[in-house]
């Protein structure tokens, strides 16, 4: 049972994990992140970004997000809060 529990969480947890990544990058909320989302946080260059786009779409999804996290986020000079939509944000504080 303690392995159906753990071959459950490996398998659902990338998944939370990288919509976590989407809610958080999302800025125009509309379930995917694009060039200008991500650039809003990150450095990264257009052709950086098409590599990741593995689908060809100008967004990136859950699983090119999962796919492309090790070389996108490491980019990254500060990290939007996950609880709040980065749209959602109050940028007066």
């Amino acid at each position: 049972m303690k392995n159906l529990v753990l071959v459950t969480l490996a398998f659902f947890a990338p998944l939370s994990y990288a919509q976590d990544r989407v809610t958080q990058y999302d800025f125009d909320q509309d379930g995917k992140v694009s060039y200008e989302d991500l650039n809003r946080f990150c450095t990264v260059s257009e052709k950086l970004f098409e590599r990741a786009d593995k689908n060809g779409d100008d967004h990136l999804n859950n699983s090119e997000l999962r796919t492309a996290k090790g070389y996108l986020f490491s980019r990254c000079y500060e990290v939007p809060d996950s609880r709040t939509p980065m749209g959602l944000q109050d940028n007066n504080q």
